[in-house]
């Protein structure tokens, strides 16, 4: 089992991240009153998880921005309980 805990995030939108590779999941934990996490599925976690680490290289950083888009285009799915 592969999973990745990103808990240093440099946003404040976002608290925390976790990646799952074996089950193609993305548990992202909002920084707001509720601490709200949300779980998405991906087709490709580890692709996902280094384009996450493309983003932490990057000058104009954007962790919150990089998920809400992943989010609209459809790179992420919502999983409903």
């Amino acid at each position: 089992m592969t999973v990745k805990n990103y808990q240093e995030i440099p946003s404040s939108a976002i608290k925390s991240i976790v990646i799952d590779t074996e089950k193609n999941t993305v548990a992202v934990e909002y920084n707001n009153s509720s601490n709200k996490s949300y779980t998405y599925s991906t087709e490709d976690a580890a692709s996902f998880d280094q384009q996450l680490l493309s983003e932490f290289d990057s000058e104009d950083i954007s962790v919150g921005k990089f998920i809400n888009q992943s989010v609209n285009e459809g790179t992420l799915q919502l999983l409903v309980d």
